[in-house]
């Protein structure tokens, strides 16, 4: 699933109850096990998001692309009794987490993973190269299945769609499992005594 600009406006007066119809069927689809359906669905959203992520502040690609994996978990979470929650238009519920989902991500400190070039480490200080030491004991520890995922999204910078024909996945499973092994290799590296942003907590 491409984070497209190409998404139209999700609802209008004329397109109301078509629009509806269709949300519903593909989250029913979603929920019983089609993960096509949820994405087509989130894909089609993706451009109304980052619309309401711009006018909060959260406009540089990695900040976004943090929200709409915790906005894609959140979904994910709620999909049980997503037909219950969603009771006018799937836009409106979307639009709620992802308002939140802002002004959170805007109030705490980036959330990134910057890594050297394979095979490269910056000699600037003792404590630099102890960082990657641990970055590497950290990833180590990750299953295979995520250290690969690792390595093809921050060494070497793929996007979800190519995450995911690279490994035969789909991009809602690629999204979540990035959004679980950053969260992972941020509590690792915090148990090293270091913090997220290469530099000691």
């Amino acid at each position: 699933m491409t984070i497209s600009k190409r998404s139209p406006e999700p609802m209008s007066r004329s397109a109301d109850a078509a629009t509806f119809g269709r949300d519903r069927n593909l989250l029913e689809r979603w929920r019983t096990g089609d993960r096509d359906a949820g994405a087509e669905l989130m894909e089609h959203y993706a451009a109304f998001v980052r619309r309401i992520a711009n006018r909060i502040g959260i406009r540089a690609e990695n900040d976004f692309l943090d929200l709409w994996q915790e906005l894609l978990l959140r979904v994910i979470q709620h999909l049980p009794h997503l037909q219950e929650r969603v009771h006018k238009s799937f836009a409106g519920y979307l639009a709620w987490q992802a308002r939140d989902l802002a002004m959170r991500l805007r109030s705490r400190r980036e959330l990134t993973l910057p890594l050297p070039e394979r095979g490269k480490v910056e000699p600037d200080s003792a404590e630099r190269h102890e960082f990657w030491r641990a970055v590497a004991g950290c990833e180590a520890a990750l299953a295979a299945g995520e250290r690969a995922v690792f390595g093809l999204r921050f060494r070497d910078g793929l996007g979800l769609s190519e995450i995911a024909d690279r490994t035969r996945s789909n991009a809602n499973a690629v999204a979540q499992a990035i959004f679980r092994l950053v969260r992972r290799m941020r509590v690792c590296l915090q148990r090293r005594g270091f913090g997220i942003d290469g530099g000691l907590a």
